[in-house]
């Protein structure tokens, strides 16, 4: 069973997978964003974005975990 620590645990990690593939740009988040609406809806895409602002806010942190 997957508890609230996991979930977010993977909600960061694709966050960082999406930033890790390039979308940065205004342009690549709009485009993101329709892909994961048609998918999982508007709420999950918006909750998907702002993690993915909170990561590219703490990428120094897990790009340095990555080369350890």
């Amino acid at each position: 069973m997957v508890d609230q620590a996991d979930r977010q645990h993977m909600h960061e990690c694709e966050a960082r997978h999406w930033l890790r593939l390039g979308y940065t740009s205004a342009a690549m988040v709009d485009e993101l964003r329709e892909k994961i609406t048609a998918k999982r809806g508007a709420a999950a895409a918006e909750r998907l974005i702002e993690e993915m602002r909170n990561q590219w806010r703490r990428r120094s942190e897990w790009l340095r975990r990555e080369h350890v």
